[in-house]
């Protein structure tokens, strides 16, 4: 076996075992359509049968993918992967009927459940199905709003259709190339100014042609989410999609306060950056200009994990133990290959290892990818270890939180070991980074979000104007005084595919800033934060996001504690001062 590919022997030896698995799912969707007849007698049998087909449907699902993955070019994983695809449709169809089913039961039928020792194991899924019974409509409204609710999706897809196969840019002529979304981010982070300026131009050139369209598009995605939520008894868009994960509104709000008290701090940021960068007034085109020499230090693969092995020693010996089983079990596919999926990601399944998929390229880029995707992989390897099935998949929420702390581990790791002030500056800066482009940059959205969606809600039609207008004015109080807010940056919402996902992006500043908390604690040997730390690794989903956090120690209602977060970054930008000043 290859010790830098991944063995995925260790989930299928060969077709035999993958197609019993696939009749066994089969034969379970037959004997469900019998026992639905008569669904309250045979209950619990429809959950133990849900349960297994449901982890069965998961191995199949990630080991075909994972497999197509390895070579894209292998028609025969292709297959293999669309025809799981299309058998979790049809085990997912035929148990479409389960919830509807439990939310229609009468509070006589829900005591018999209750009452019962043998629906133990399920009670909690049960409970948080019955959540929803407040927001659940009739059965024939669900299904005319499920109707209504395939036509609301066109936004997201007209959206994607438009800015990737529709749209098309320019050539530059300062290096003769032709802009694309792809080559964008390289031309932003250029040491050449005039070409930064032209790309950024003819990137936003591009769309004014089309920003009529880009409008009515996410007009009408969130006029459709508001409707819903309204006939689903919500008070907001907001409240609904923060329901799914059990998170107050109060926790958004907060987020967007605490970010207003610190854009002071950020403005410095951009002082310092517009010094280095050596020009007048910093434009749009500046703000991600690269101002530190690269970390060009080769560093291999091996060199890698003896690295972040050493990161992540106060996270103790068992931790670290696992870190080592992921590189001599081959959880990880290292290096790119003709055929390999880009990227990065962690995967598995309950019945599996915690695989990773890297390209791994020998720079420092690579061993923050290698620590990040690691720190998903353990949060899933205790998740499944600690968990039943049913409870062993954690919410996005908290998914962020385990693969940045690991990140914060290494960078405190690195700068606390670094060999001179040119190292030094240039990790203080790729931190200082991470706060900019992940906690201000997307609470900046998740500000638009709030804002274009109350104004929905008060019966308020939105145009490009409207968004354009709302958009400039967020972006001049989050880049400040100092910073020139041109204006053909008032039509970046239109290049944000995110605002399709409907209040998903302060996900990313809340993950951060929680692992920024958790990481100092753990790193400054408070009492009880690495235990605090694990026993929220190994929680699976047996509590609700704000719950597993408040016990691992960060409290995203407390202000006081969020302030901690901040004060690092705070720290991080005088330090970044000092030491470039010199």
């Amino acid at each position: 076996m290859d010790k830098f590919k991944w063995d995925l022997s260790k989930i299928y030896k060969d077709d035999k075992d993958i197609e019993k698995d696939k009749l066994e799912i089969l034969k379970i969707i037959d004997e469900v359509e019998e026992l639905k007849k008569e669904p309250f007698d045979n209950l619990l049998k429809i959950i133990e049968l849900l349960e297994l087909s449901m982890r069965k449907i998961s191995k199949l699902f990630s080991y075909s993918n994972m497999k197509r993955d390895e070579d894209s070019r292998i028609s025969k994983y292709q297959k293999m992967a669309l025809e799981i695809d299309m058998l979790y449709t049809k085990l997912s169809t035929s148990f479409s009927f389960f919830q509807p089913f439990i939310l229609s039961l009468s509070d006589e039928k829900l005591n018999e459940i209750n009452t019962d020792v043998r629906f133990e194991p399920y009670r909690k899924h049960i409970d948080r199905i019955l959540r929803y019974k407040k927001h659940t409509l009739s059965e024939k409204e669900e299904t005319i709003l499920s109707k209504v609710g395939e036509m609301a999706s066109d936004s997201s897809n007209n959206f994607y259709m438009l800015s990737y196969a529709d749209m098309k840019f320019p050539k530059l002529e300062k290096d003769n190339t032709v802009l694309t979304h792809a080559n964008y981010t390289d031309k932003m982070s250029s040491s050449d100014r005039e070409l930064r300026k032209e790309a950024f131009d003819k990137m936003y050139g591009t769309y004014d042609k089309y920003k009529n369209t880009f409008g009515s598009t996410l007009y009408n995605n969130i006029r459709n989410l508001v409707i819903e939520a309204n006939l689903r008894g919500y008070s907001s868009a907001i409240e609904m999609e923060l329901y799914n994960d059990a998170i107050n509104t109060n926790v958004y709000d907060n987020l967007i306060d605490i970010v207003h008290k610190y854009l002071d701090y950020l403005y410095d940021y951009y002082k310092i950056r517009e010094r280095l960068l050596n020009i007048d007034e910093t434009h749009m085109y500046d703000v991600y200009a690269n101002v530190v020499n690269g970390y060009d230090k080769k560093i291999p693969y091996e060199e890698a994990q003896e690295i972040v092995l050493k990161a992540v020693e106060p996270m103790g010996a068992e931790y670290v133990s696992i870190m080592k089983k992921a590189f001599k079990e081959n959880w990880i596919d290292v290096y790119p290959r003709e055929g390999k999926k880009s990227g990065a990601y962690s995967g598995g399944c309950y019945d599996s290892s915690p695989y990773i998929l890297l390209n791994y390229t020998d720079n420092l880029e690579s061993v923050f990818t290698l620590i990040h995707e690691l720190g998903h992989s353990i949060h899933s390897y205790y998740s499944r270890e600690n968990n039943d099935f049913l409870y062993s998949n954690y919410t996005i929420f908290v998914a962020e939180v385990a693969s940045t702390f690991n990140e914060l581990l290494l960078l405190n790791y690195l700068i606390e070991n670094s060999k001179d002030d040119r190292e030094k500056i240039y990790l203080i800066n790729h931190y200082l980074n991470s706060y900019k482009s992940t906690v201000f940059r997307q609470t900046m959205f998740a500000e638009f979000e709030r804002e274009t969606h109350k104004l929905v809600e008060e019966g308020n039609a939105l145009t490009q104007e409207d968004f354009s207008e709302i958009y400039y004015n967020l972006n001049k109080k989050y880049f400040g005084p100092d910073v020139v807010s041109d204006k053909e940056i008032e039509l970046e919402w239109a290049r944000i595919p995110h605002f399709y996902r409907n209040f998903y992006v302060y996900k990313y500043a809340t993950g951060f800033l929680c692992a920024t908390i958790l990481s100092q604690q753990v790193l400054s040997n408070k009492p009880n934060a690495l235990n605090n730390y694990l026993n929220f690794l190994k929680d699976g989903s047996n509590n609700y996001p704000l719950v597993q956090l408040r016990k691992a120690g960060c409290d995203m209602g407390d202000m006081d504690n969020l302030d901690k977060a901040f004060k690092v970054f705070v720290d991080l930008v005088k330090d970044f001062d000092n030491l470039t000043s010199k």
